[in-house]
Protein backbone atom coordinates (compact mmCIF):
# COMPACT_ATOMS: atom_id res chain seq x y z
CA UNK A 1 0.00 0.00 0.00
CA UNK A 2 2.18 3.08 -1.35
CA UNK A 3 1.20 6.23 -0.66
CA UNK A 4 1.31 8.63 -3.56
CA UNK A 5 4.31 10.64 -2.58
CA UNK A 6 8.16 10.54 -4.27
CA UNK A 7 10.48 8.98 -2.06
CA UNK A 8 13.90 11.05 -2.15
CA UNK A 9 17.32 9.38 -2.40
CA UNK A 10 18.38 8.05 0.60
CA UNK A 11 22.49 7.76 1.38
CA UNK A 12 21.98 5.96 4.51
CA UNK A 13 19.46 3.54 2.69
CA UNK A 14 21.53 0.32 3.70
CA UNK A 15 21.85 1.44 7.24
CA UNK A 16 18.06 1.46 7.70
CA UNK A 17 17.86 -1.91 6.25
CA UNK A 18 20.43 -3.25 8.65
CA UNK A 19 18.87 -1.62 11.25
CA UNK A 20 15.27 -3.10 9.58
CA UNK A 21 16.90 -6.43 10.49
CA UNK A 22 17.94 -6.03 13.58
CA UNK A 23 15.15 -4.55 15.26
CA UNK A 24 13.11 -6.54 12.87
CA UNK A 25 9.21 -5.53 13.77
CA UNK A 26 6.86 -6.44 17.06
CA UNK A 27 5.08 -8.11 14.17
CA UNK A 28 7.95 -10.45 14.38
CA UNK A 29 7.02 -11.46 17.92
CA UNK A 30 3.64 -13.17 16.83
CA UNK A 31 5.38 -16.02 15.34
CA UNK A 32 7.81 -16.37 18.06
CA UNK A 33 4.77 -16.41 20.41
CA UNK A 34 3.00 -19.02 18.42
CA UNK A 35 6.59 -20.98 18.77
CA UNK A 36 6.73 -20.65 22.19
CA UNK A 37 3.01 -22.05 22.31
CA UNK A 38 3.86 -24.99 20.51
CA UNK A 39 7.04 -26.09 21.81
CA UNK A 40 6.65 -26.74 26.40
CA UNK A 41 9.85 -26.71 26.68
CA UNK A 42 10.73 -23.00 25.12
CA UNK A 43 11.12 -20.37 28.21
CA UNK A 44 11.73 -17.62 26.11
CA UNK A 45 8.67 -15.70 26.14
CA UNK A 46 6.01 -15.74 29.00
CA UNK A 47 2.65 -16.92 28.22
CA UNK A 48 -0.77 -15.89 30.23
CA UNK A 49 -2.03 -17.65 32.58
CA UNK A 50 -4.54 -20.64 31.12
CA UNK A 51 -7.40 -19.57 33.40
CA UNK A 52 -7.57 -15.70 34.10
CA UNK A 53 -6.74 -14.31 37.70
CA UNK A 54 -6.96 -11.00 37.28
CA UNK A 55 -9.06 -8.14 35.92
CA UNK A 56 -9.69 -8.22 32.13
CA UNK A 57 -12.28 -5.73 29.87
CA UNK A 58 -14.30 -6.73 27.62
CA UNK A 59 -12.75 -5.36 24.23
CA UNK A 60 -14.48 -5.47 20.39
CA UNK A 61 -12.74 -3.60 17.63
CA UNK A 62 -13.25 -3.10 13.38
CA UNK A 63 -11.07 -3.67 10.57
CA UNK A 64 -8.36 -0.21 10.03
CA UNK A 65 -9.80 2.27 7.76
CA UNK A 66 -8.03 4.83 5.69
CA UNK A 67 -8.87 8.62 5.76
CA UNK A 68 -7.47 11.49 4.43
CA UNK A 69 -7.43 15.37 5.58
CA UNK A 70 -5.76 18.30 4.14
CA UNK A 71 -3.12 19.57 6.56
CA UNK A 72 -2.61 23.77 6.88
CA UNK A 73 -0.77 23.63 3.58
CA UNK A 74 -3.59 22.00 1.70
CA UNK A 75 -1.52 18.89 1.40
CA UNK A 76 -3.75 15.65 1.59
CA UNK A 77 -2.32 13.26 3.98
CA UNK A 78 -3.67 9.78 4.62
CA UNK A 79 -4.30 8.08 7.81
CA UNK A 80 -5.12 5.01 9.51
CA UNK A 81 -8.24 4.37 12.25
CA UNK A 82 -9.63 1.18 13.81
CA UNK A 83 -12.63 1.86 15.71
CA UNK A 84 -12.98 0.36 19.38
CA UNK A 85 -15.41 -0.76 22.04
CA UNK A 86 -14.35 -1.42 25.71
CA UNK A 87 -16.67 -2.51 28.58
CA UNK A 88 -15.44 -2.71 32.35
CA UNK A 89 -17.02 -5.80 32.98
CA UNK A 90 -15.03 -6.34 36.64
CA UNK A 91 -17.31 -5.24 38.76
CA UNK A 92 -15.09 -2.77 40.13
CA UNK A 93 -14.54 0.67 39.17
CA UNK A 94 -11.00 1.67 37.87
CA UNK A 95 -9.15 3.59 35.48
CA UNK A 96 -8.77 3.32 31.73
CA UNK A 97 -5.62 3.84 29.78
CA UNK A 98 -4.98 2.07 26.73
CA UNK A 99 -1.22 1.30 25.23
CA UNK A 100 -1.82 1.17 21.32
CA UNK A 101 0.84 0.07 19.30
CA UNK A 102 1.51 -0.63 15.72
CA UNK A 103 3.99 -3.03 14.05
CA UNK A 104 4.46 -4.34 10.46
CA UNK A 105 6.47 -7.56 8.90
CA UNK A 106 8.88 -4.08 7.12
CA UNK A 107 9.63 -2.92 10.54
CA UNK A 108 7.48 -0.38 11.25
CA UNK A 109 6.37 0.45 14.87
CA UNK A 110 4.55 3.52 15.59
CA UNK A 111 2.59 4.61 18.69
CA UNK A 112 -1.24 5.19 17.53
CA UNK A 113 -1.90 8.94 18.22
CA UNK A 114 1.65 10.01 17.81
CA UNK A 115 2.05 13.07 15.13
CA UNK A 116 -1.85 12.73 14.60
CA UNK A 117 -3.70 16.41 14.35
CA UNK A 118 -6.87 16.56 16.37
CA UNK A 119 -8.65 17.51 12.77
CA UNK A 120 -8.29 13.74 12.27
CA UNK A 121 -10.49 12.63 14.71
CA UNK A 122 -13.10 15.12 14.08
CA UNK A 123 -13.34 14.11 10.52
CA UNK A 124 -13.53 10.26 11.68
CA UNK A 125 -16.17 11.07 14.66
CA UNK A 126 -18.34 12.98 11.41
CA UNK A 127 -17.69 9.98 8.40
CA UNK A 128 -19.00 7.37 11.36
CA UNK A 129 -21.51 9.55 13.02
CA UNK A 130 -21.28 7.88 15.68
CA UNK A 131 -22.32 10.33 18.70
CA UNK A 132 -21.17 8.58 21.64
CA UNK A 133 -17.47 8.42 19.72
CA UNK A 134 -14.51 9.62 22.06
CA UNK A 135 -11.20 10.76 20.92
CA UNK A 136 -8.11 9.17 22.33
CA UNK A 137 -7.39 11.75 24.80
CA UNK A 138 -11.06 11.59 25.71
CA UNK A 139 -11.67 8.15 26.43
CA UNK A 140 -8.94 8.05 29.13
CA UNK A 141 -9.16 8.03 32.55
CA UNK A 142 -12.22 6.79 34.99
CA UNK A 143 -14.12 3.65 33.88
CA UNK A 144 -17.46 2.79 35.62
CA UNK A 145 -18.55 -0.99 35.29
CA UNK A 146 -21.24 -2.08 32.68
CA UNK A 147 -22.49 -1.73 29.58
CA UNK A 148 -24.24 1.67 29.61
CA UNK A 149 -20.77 3.20 30.58
CA UNK A 150 -18.96 1.37 27.88
CA UNK A 151 -16.01 3.65 25.86
CA UNK A 152 -16.19 3.52 22.61
CA UNK A 153 -12.86 5.72 20.60
CA UNK A 154 -10.59 4.95 17.74
CA UNK A 155 -6.65 4.11 17.46
CA UNK A 156 -5.69 6.91 14.82
CA UNK A 157 -2.10 6.37 12.97
CA UNK A 158 -0.61 7.87 10.05
CA UNK A 159 -0.43 5.60 6.95
CA UNK A 160 3.14 4.10 6.22
CA UNK A 161 4.99 5.75 3.23
CA UNK A 162 5.32 2.60 1.49
CA UNK A 163 4.06 -1.51 0.89
CA UNK A 164 3.36 -2.91 3.68
CA UNK A 165 1.75 -6.71 3.55
CA UNK A 166 1.01 -7.87 7.22
CA UNK A 167 -0.19 -5.68 10.23
CA UNK A 168 -0.41 -6.39 13.99
CA UNK A 169 -2.17 -3.99 16.46
CA UNK A 170 -1.36 -4.44 20.36
CA UNK A 171 -3.60 -3.40 23.13
CA UNK A 172 -2.29 -2.97 25.85
CA UNK A 173 -3.96 -1.83 29.15
CA UNK A 174 -7.01 -3.83 29.06
CA UNK A 175 -5.98 -6.84 31.46
CA UNK A 176 -4.57 -6.43 34.85
CA UNK A 177 -2.64 -9.66 34.59
CA UNK A 178 1.64 -8.62 34.39
CA UNK A 179 4.54 -11.35 34.62
CA UNK A 180 7.69 -10.08 35.81
CA UNK A 181 10.57 -11.63 34.04
CA UNK A 182 14.41 -11.31 33.86
CA UNK A 183 16.00 -9.33 30.56
CA UNK A 184 18.34 -11.41 28.90
CA UNK A 185 20.77 -9.21 28.53
CA UNK A 186 21.09 -6.99 31.41
CA UNK A 187 19.51 -9.47 33.79
CA UNK A 188 17.18 -6.68 35.24
CA UNK A 189 13.69 -7.52 36.05
CA UNK A 190 11.41 -6.32 33.75
CA UNK A 191 7.55 -6.42 34.12
CA UNK A 192 5.37 -7.58 31.14
CA UNK A 193 1.33 -7.27 30.78
CA UNK A 194 -1.14 -9.27 29.39
CA UNK A 195 -1.75 -7.78 25.84
CA UNK A 196 -4.30 -8.28 23.06
CA UNK A 197 -2.52 -8.96 19.58
CA UNK A 198 -4.84 -7.97 16.63
CA UNK A 199 -3.07 -9.16 12.86
CA UNK A 200 -4.30 -7.99 9.47
CA UNK A 201 -2.95 -8.66 6.29
CA UNK A 202 -2.82 -6.30 3.00
CA UNK A 203 -2.44 -7.56 -0.10
CA UNK A 204 -1.88 -5.77 -3.28
CA UNK A 205 -0.35 -2.82 -4.39
CA UNK A 206 -3.07 -0.17 -4.39
CA UNK A 207 -2.21 3.52 -5.65
CA UNK A 208 -3.77 4.74 -2.39
CA UNK A 209 -4.70 3.80 1.08
CA UNK A 210 -8.64 4.36 0.08
CA UNK A 211 -8.04 1.17 -2.27
CA UNK A 212 -6.62 -1.11 -0.37
CA UNK A 213 -8.09 -4.43 0.66
CA UNK A 214 -7.48 -5.32 4.60
CA UNK A 215 -7.98 -8.50 5.63
CA UNK A 216 -8.53 -9.97 9.48
CA UNK A 217 -6.30 -13.11 10.65
CA UNK A 218 -7.68 -12.72 13.88
CA UNK A 219 -6.50 -12.38 16.96
CA UNK A 220 -4.72 -13.50 20.33
CA UNK A 221 -3.76 -12.95 24.01
CA UNK A 222 0.75 -12.32 24.35
CA UNK A 223 2.40 -11.17 26.86
CA UNK A 224 4.99 -8.52 26.25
Amino acid sequence: MALPTEKPSNPLGSLAVNAKSIVSSLLGLSLLVVAALACPSAQAFPRPNILQRDWQYQFTYQRPKPISVRNTQGVVEWYWYMPYKVVNVTGEERLFIPSITIATEEGDIITAGKGVPAIVFVKIKAELGNTLLQSPAQVVGKFLTGEDFAKESVAIWPAFGHDISRMSIFIGGISGETHEEHDPVSGDKVLMNKTLMINFEFPGKPASPQQQAVMSRGDQWIVR
